[in-house]
């Protein structure tokens, strides 16, 4: 990725307010989007723990839950997207598991998680897509998000 494009990575969404049916719109529009589109995603929309909005497309790989699990862990942990953190490691040419200690089978720095955030409350949720390459995971909720929560 170059660096013009390490630029424009969305590190978070930042919302004045956050509700169950917040979630339900934003994952319906990503959905929706993939579909145009002829694409076969997951998404998962979590509020801390609690799952709110899952997606499985017909077809994918049952694994897909546990990338949804894993990019929403690294989003959570860092506090800023997935795919930004991919880049940082590969930048600094550092891995989860040096220096953070993190095992793989419980954090994958790829894209397709971004943190949503609450004005003056800090982390609330996250976003995670998965089916695509990482960077289109990543585009596709920007792009799904875009007029209306970006």
């Amino acid at each position: 990725m170059s660096q013009e494009a390490a630029k424009e990575i969305l590190l978070k969404v930042e919302l004045d307010s956050f509700t169950n049916a917040i979630a339900m719109d934003m994952g319906q529009r990503i959905v929706d989007l993939a579909r145009s589109r002829n694409q076969a995603i997951a998404v998962e929309i979590s509020r801390l723990n609690q799952s709110v909005f899952l997606y499985v497309e017909d077809g994918l790989p049952a694994d897909k839950h546990n990338w949804l699990r894993r990019k929403a862990n690294v989003a959570k942990y860092f506090e800023e997207s997935s795919l930004a953190v991919r880049h940082t490691l590969e930048k600094r040419a550092m891995t989860l598991e040096k220096p953070f200690g993190l095992d793989e089978k419980d954090y994958i720095a790829k894209g397709g998680s971004i943190p949503v955030f609450v004005k003056n409350a800090g982390l609330i949720a996250t976003i995670t897509v998965s089916g695509l390459r990482d960077f289109e995971d990543h585009e596709i909720i920007i792009e799904g998000l875009k007029g209306k929560y970006l």
